[in-house]
């Protein structure tokens, strides 16, 4: 018989961590995963969930007579060594091997700064997380304000103006969790969804002292914020907002609400749009105060997974009543290590419990048709796009939003020589490697009658512009702007605005 004895639970808690760093999980063998889609959703479930470097286990998988084995994720940088990082002597210029090739991946990016790494974001379409990590690796201002001084003085063509200062986000800059006990066992994929975690810091006094430190290197004209905005965040700081506004946007700001709707928006991680409301407000509010007219850029992607008809439809009717015109739309496409994925691939939901028949399906596009339909509800102004809508509609039971007057979605009239090239489509090519004479672009302007020179019964010829010399055959891309609008003609509007009109294309 042996005495009792009472073990303290930071003992036990002690033991428990220890045996569980000794643990390895066996995800369901390579050939399970192949074959059944239920096995694949779940092996993407536990590698996600293990994917917080302070708890996370070795993970291993059969593949025939070898195991594959995968390391838990490194702990993250710290300040310091982030600052070594950066402050090694860079070239700041493509390799050699390129010469004088003009490479745009370059010019996007030569005069940007890079402030912190990784992302608590969690959206599924996206996996910047399992490259980068949850967890925010932040840089001194002191080793920020270097990299700015060392693009002033080496980098060739700078104009002074910063063309970003940002990261994976824009506004994640030294947040963290308020405990470091919670931030190392926690297991959430999102630190932001539903709604932002009460464990979460979200203060943006340190962004702010940079942006201000960074406006004030002599030689600097503009600091300009291009990488993507967490509004949910911002919306929290209204002092951060109007510093951003008033100082760091050039006319445009883009953010992402992806969707509208709870069902697309629940598969995709993302807030709801009230908050997108209260940031629209904030951000008006803030342009007004000092005289600009700013205009934000939404995002949205068609065809993610969890998207219905419907969901696409709604989409196109809150676009109309907000006077948004999209030009640059994008359709889902799956890509390596994202959650989505797993959604288009297996058509079940990861993000809750796959296994013992409680998995949660999840409706996929994966139809040319369909998929084609999404985005041309993206880009319900296209004519080329309303043959397509208006058979949609049909086969909805939403014929009321066929009509000629401002609450219907698309017209019954279809423009001369449109509706040949809907969304999806490619332009016929010629030898000159041009598209064929009387076709255009898709995102270009469709050709009216009065623009092909086509005259309707009674009305008088009138005189043509002589077709330039130097681009014979080239399909017309719609009117120049007129000079009241104080743009030469040859400069194209801003691809998307919320002025009525507004946007490159129809």
């Amino acid at each position: 018989m042996q005495p009792l004895r009472f073990v303290p639970k930071a003992e036990r808690l002690a033991a428990k961590q220890a045996v569980r760093e000794r643990t390895v999980i066996r995800l369901p063998d390579y050939d399970q995963v192949k074959n059944n889609p239920s096995f694949y959703a779940h092996a993407s479930r536990v590698f996600h969930l293990e994917s917080n470097p302070g708890k996370a286990r070795a993970l291993r998988q059969a593949h025939g007579e070898r195991d594959v084995w995968l390391n838990p994720p490194p702990i993250p940088l710290s300040t310091p060594d982030m600052d070594a990082v950066y402050d090694l002597p860079y070239a700041r210029a493509p390799h050699p091997s390129y010469g004088d090739a003009k490479i745009p991946a370059w010019e996007m990016i030569r005069f940007s700064i890079n402030i912190m790494r990784g992302c608590f974001g969690g959206c599924t379409f996206c996996s910047i997380t399992e490259h980068e990590g949850r967890i925010i690796q932040s840089r001194s201002e002191d080793s920020v304000i270097r990299e700015i001084e060392a693009i002033r003085d080496k980098t060739p063509g700078f104009t002074g103006i910063i063309s970003d200062l940002g990261g994976p986000t824009a506004n994640m800059y030294r947040m963290a969790c308020k405990s470091k006990k919670i931030e190392t066992a926690c297991r959430r994929p999102s630190c932001v969804f539903p709604d932002v975690c009460d464990n979460m810091s979200t203060d943006h006094t340190p962004l702010i002292h940079m942006y201000r430190r960074a406006r004030a290197v002599p030689g600097v004209k503009k600091i300009l914020i291009s990488s993507g905005l967490r509004y949910d965040l911002a919306v929290r700081s209204p002092e951060y907002v109007k510093e951003l506004v008033q100082h760091h946007v050039g006319g445009y700001l883009k953010i992402a609400p992806e969707h509208t709707e709870p069902g697309p928006l629940s598969k995709m991680m993302k807030p709801g749009m009230g908050a997108y409301d209260r940031f629209k407000d904030m951000f008006e509010a803030a342009s007004k105060a000092v005289g600009k007219k700013q205009y934000l850029i939404p995002y949205f992607i068609a065809a993610h997974p969890g998207t219905t008809d419907e969901d696409m439809m709604n989409l196109a009717l809150w676009l109309k009543k907000n006077d948004f015109r999209l030009d640059q739309v994008q359709t889902f496409l799956p890509t390596p290590m994202a959650l989505a994925t797993t959604m288009y691939h297996t058509e079940k939901n990861p993000l809750k419990k796959v296994l013992g028949g409680k998995g949660e399906s999840v409706p996929v596009v994966r139809q040319g048709r369909t998929r084609r339909l999404h985005k041309a509800f993206l880009r319900y102004h296209d004519a080329d796009n309303w043959p397509l809508l208006r058979e949609a509609l049909k086969e909805m039971g939403r014929e009321d939003l066929i009509g000629n007057s401002k609450k219907h979605l698309i017209p019954l009239y279809q423009p001369a020589g449109t509706g040949k090239q809907p969304e999806g489509t490619r332009t016929p090519r010629t030898e000159g490697g041009r598209g064929k004479s009387g076709t255009s672009k898709p995102g270009t302007r469709p050709t009216t009658a009065s623009q092909s020179g086509q005259r309707k019964p009674g009305q008088a010829k009138q005189a043509q512009p002589p077709r330039s010399q130097g681009n014979p055959g080239k399909p017309s891309a719609g009117k120049p702007a007129p000079e009241s609008r104080g743009r030469p003609a040859q400069v194209p509007k801003h691809p998307l605005s919320q002025r009525r009109g507004g946007g490159k294309t129809r």
